[in-house]
């Protein structure tokens, strides 16, 4: 078998172990086989069990948003990234921030880093949506709950335009009633101060 043969059985940009076990199954040598697949770049190992094809495999982009609900989870993609995401903040966020029930966690992988900060469940279950993109699908917060997000784990809250640079024509686009309900799940005091100055607003 080669690498094409491989890439045929597995056609998707993500992919596990046991996805990659089942394709090399006839080989005697299936886990060197993968090695060396992984030593030349053809495969990229993200971390223990989750791969990605090199460019030289499959030139299309993978997804960071995947890649970041597949890393860890139960997670969702948030804050600064999901900001970015969706046009609140001006700048492009390298690191992919997530949002997790579990323990806070961070992951240095050959593509990048992924971030996971805890929040309690109550407040991590309101406010997600599965964000659908060509083949790909992943979860990720809505721009509400990722602002509530940052306000509960960065301690953001007085000036949070100029702290964040939210650009204001965003900020008012954004639904003070999804606001307000969904800030009534978190402990946070910052988060309550801000929805406090939501309802004098």
């Amino acid at each position: 078998m080669d690498v094409l043969e491989l890439h045929r059985r597995i056609p998707t940009k993500h992919f596990d172990y046991q996805r990659l076990m089942a394709a090399t199954q006839e080989l005697s040598h299936a886990r060197r086989f993968v090695g060396l697949l992984v030593k030349r770049g053809h495969v990229i190992r993200i971390k223990k069990g989750l791969y990605v094809w090199g460019q030289d495999v499959d030139p299309s982009p993978f997804s960071n948003e995947v890649l970041a609900n597949l890393i860890y989870g139960p997670s969702y993609v948030s804050l600064e990234y999901a900001l970015s995401f969706y046009g609140l903040i001006p700048e492009r966020v390298a690191t992919v921030t997530s949002v997790t029930f579990k323990k806070t966690k961070t992951f240095a992988t050959p593509v990048g880093q992924f971030t996971y900060d805890h929040i309690n469940q109550e407040a991590y279950a309101a406010g997600i949506r599965l964000h659908l993109e060509g083949q790909h699908s992943f979860l990720i917060a809505t721009a509400e709950k990722a602002l509530l997000d940052v306000i509960a784990l960065r301690g953001v809250s007085e000036s949070l335009l100029e702290d964040l640079r939210i650009e204001p024509d965003e900020f008012a686009r954004l639904d003070l009633a999804a606001l307000k309900a969904l800030g009534a799940t978190y402990k946070a005091r910052a988060v309550k101060e801000f929805i406090k100055g939501l309802a004098r607003g």
